[in-house]
């Protein structure tokens, strides 16, 4: 009998497969500020081939995704497969005269997402995420309009390692770079048998059908905690700027890889 799945376990069917082949979709809310980090510190935390941004850009983005897969349709079927929550900084950087984006640390709370991530080079580790769900009825939540303020944290053993907060002003004109900067990643997977990594490169992602909601912008408030697990502290942040609210959809159909 041959054994089938894209990803481990394999199984007879391949329906214990974790992650199905792309194209995945994600619809989902974000809530994200910009911040400044001291540029140093940022370059440290870039691959060869990538330079910080002049500036010292960079923003911390807190997502409530549903997501779906064409060759797996339980990931919509299922809110407890398809549905989660992440937490990640975002660093601006320039490969060339290209503005791209890279992800050092990020947080979720799903299998599905923690693998579907790692494939694709997102550093994922696992986390507990809680953020502002907002509301149209009643007066148990806030809704996207001005002076409404928007929440959310991440931890990670226990340990808190992102805040944010955004006491929404009025709309923005542009989209946060935070959503249009193109990702590039590492993919990384050690060797057993040698010193030397088996598979180590650059990964871009093949995104279609990019939409993004009315952006609502507002001043912000942002922490960055610290814990024997993780890095953050070198990054500041030395000045805060703009939060964000909005909706935003895309999908991911494939990518291309490049040495590292």
């Amino acid at each position: 009998m041959t054994l089938k799945g894209w990803t481990l376990p394999l199984s007879a069917t391949g329906r214990s497969s974790i992650v199905a082949p792309p194209p995945w979709h994600y619809s989902g809310e974000i809530i994200a500020v910009d911040f400044t980090a001291p540029v140093d510190a940022v370059a440290a935390l870039l691959p060869r081939g990538l330079e910080p941004a002049p500036d010292g850009g960079a923003s911390v983005v807190f997502a409530d995704w549903c997501s779906a897969s064409d060759h797996d349709e339980r990931v919509l079927a299922d809110p407890g497969v398809g549905q989660y929550h992440e937490a990640y900084i975002v660093l601006h950087a320039l490969r060339g005269d290209k503005r791209v984006g890279r992800v050092p640390f990020i947080w979720v709370d799903s299998e599905l997402s923690l693998l579907r991530g790692q494939i694709q080079g997102f550093p994922k580790k696992l986390g507990q995420i809680a953020m502002t769900r907002p509301v149209e009825l009643g007066r148990g939540g806030v809704r996207k309009q001005a002076g409404a303020r928007f929440a959310a944290h991440a931890t990670s053993h226990g340990r808190r390692v992102l805040g944010v907060g955004v006491t929404l002003e009025g709309t923005a004109e542009r989209l946060p770079r935070a959503a249009t900067l193109p990702l590039v990643h590492t993919r990384l997977f050690p060797a057993i048998d040698r010193p030397e990594p088996a598979v180590q490169e650059l990964q871009f992602g093949a995104i279609a059908d990019f939409q993004c909601g009315t952006v609502h912008t507002g001043r912000a408030t942002l922490e960055l905690g610290q814990t024997e697990y993780e890095e953050l502290a070198p990054l500041g942040p030395s000045a805060v700027g703009a939060g964000y609210v909005f909706s935003m959809a895309f999908s991911v159909t494939g990518g291309r890889v490049e040495p590292a």
